[in-house]
């Protein structure tokens, strides 16, 4: 899993340091701004939606739910994002590829109190790779020439083709009767392994042998 840091910001103008995550630990008033609370409680930052999310890579879609934001009053303030995909500080969560991404959402009031709350945002790959034969499974080949497999396809929501990554095992030698077994096996980036795939080929008719 790849941790995305492209989150690391400094909001100078709030007051607010953020640091990654081998960072020192938050205490007093950073940590009450990560629940989404200044010190004093005079802005309060609260997410729409829950604190963590989960993608499938591939599969699903990154869309900010967003964050609001109010004064002491209960008066609406305009949150500020990072990393949503949506501002100019950072990409966003990537939804075909593997990783932990944060969204950072921050406010403040006219007196300059702050706070600011983090979504976590893991996109993981959970589906094993899709490995399919070209051809049959099951082959005759006349004896008296080199065999030459149909080949095969592979891929993965994630990864994408995997073509390349497929593991070839066995041999076939076209000038000697008897029954070849070709052994095919997958794994994409994230460990998960399609189901073993094997061709049979039945070698015959060496003009020798008759």
């Amino acid at each position: 899993m790849r941790i995305n840091e492209t989150w690391k910001v400094l909001i100078s103008t709030l007051g607010l340091s953020l640091v990654g995550c081998g960072g020192a630990a938050l205490e007093g008033e950073e940590l009450l701004a990560r629940k989404g609370q200044s010190l004093d409680g005079a802005v309060t930052v609260t997410l729409n939606g829950a604190a963590e999310l989960t993608l499938e890579c591939g599969v699903d879609s990154w869309s900010d739910p967003g964050a609001t934001a109010t004064d002491a009053e209960g008066n609406p303030l305009p949150v500020i994002t990072y990393n949503s995909g949506n501002d100019e500080y950072g990409p966003g969560p990537n939804a075909s590829a593997e990783g932990i991404y944060y969204v950072q959402y921050a406010a403040h009031d006219e007196a300059w109190n702050s706070a600011d709350v983090i979504r976590t945002v893991n996109v993981q790959d959970t589906q094993t790779p899709t490995l399919t034969l070209n051809g049959d499974a099951d082959i005759t080949h006349a004896c008296g020439t080199n065999f030459e497999d149909p080949g095969f396809t592979a891929s993965d929501v994630c990864y994408g083709d995997l073509t390349s990554e497929v593991v070839q095992t066995g041999y076939v030698n076209g000038w000697v009767e008897g029954t070849y077994t070709l052994l095919y096996e997958l794994s994409d980036g994230a460990g998960h392994t399609a189901p073993a795939l094997t061709r049979t080929v039945n070698v015959v008719d060496c003009p020798w042998n008759r």
